[in-house]
């Protein structure tokens, strides 16, 4: 009976990663970046062997303009995600776009500054 109990136990807690995960994400798509970034953050410091928080939390300081932490998140992603994992490549492609889209907000605002300086 302890031996199915704990067996529980460890099939609950990725389950519960899981979950605050997809409610971390669901507080970017709803534009709540800054309660996002806290709640990687806490996932983080849960389990920071875990890649997948890490990619978000530098997709967070990408659209923040944090771009320096986000850079040191896409590295942790990188040195901590496995080989194998089947979507590596998709994932890169979305944290250049992420790098792209810090870039671009940049440039609108420094351009839109300049252009009213004129």
């Amino acid at each position: 009976m302890l031996c199915k109990l704990r067996f529980l136990t460890k099939l609950r807690v990725p389950e519960e990663r899981n979950v605050k995960l997809l409610i971390a994400q669901m507080h970017v798509v709803m534009g709540q970046l800054d309660v996002a970034s806290e709640k990687l953050q806490n996932i983080i410091d849960e389990d920071p062997r875990d890649f997948r928080p890490h990619l978000c939390q530098g997709i967070v300081y990408a659209l923040l303009d944090r771009k320096e932490d986000a850079d040191k998140q896409f590295d942790i992603y990188r040195s901590l995600v496995p080989d194998e994992f089947p979507d590596k490549s998709f994932i890169s492609d979305v944290i250049l776009a992420a790098k792209m889209e810090s870039d671009d907000r940049i440039q609108k605002e420094f351009g839109s500054e300049f252009l009213s300086k004129k």
